[in-house]
């Protein structure tokens, strides 16, 4: 199985850049971040069939198409700022973190008001 894979390499991954740490910080940072930008760009190369399938679901139902596009931007900005969070706290850095989350969750927010609003709007003709 895939899972297996990407687990073991985390593992492997990990493991060798404790073991790096203690003699020469500059590698295990360069490590971490080549890991991190790895497992990142397996996960995002499985994405494609989620989109291709919402994309079918979307023609089907004869739903507004730029509803999936707004939902494909709330995923991807959701994915990114706790990416860019993660990296912050484990810098130490958990105001910038905290921050970065609130920045987030208002651009999801701003870019969700389209789709608030016609949901809404749903709602007030079943009324």
């Amino acid at each position: 199985m895939e899972v297996f894979k990407i687990v073991g390499f985390a593992i492997i991954a990990t493991v060798l850049i404790i073991v790096v740490k203690d003699q020469r910080p500059e590698i295990a940072i360069l490590l971490t971040s080549v890991s991190v930008i790895a497992i990142m760009m397996y996960a995002i190369s499985k994405l494609s069939g989620v989109i291709e399938m919402l994309d079918t679901l979307i023609n089907s139902s004869g739903m507004n198409k730029e509803f999936l596009t707004i939902i494909l931007k709330v995923t991807g900005i959701a994915y990114i700022v706790e990416f860019g969070k993660n990296v912050c706290a484990d810098a130490g850095q958990t105001a910038i973190a905290t921050k970065l989350e609130m920045a987030g969750k208002v651009i999801i927010v701003t870019l969700s008001l389209p789709l608030i609003n016609a949901l809404l709007t749903v709602v007030s003709e079943l009324i």
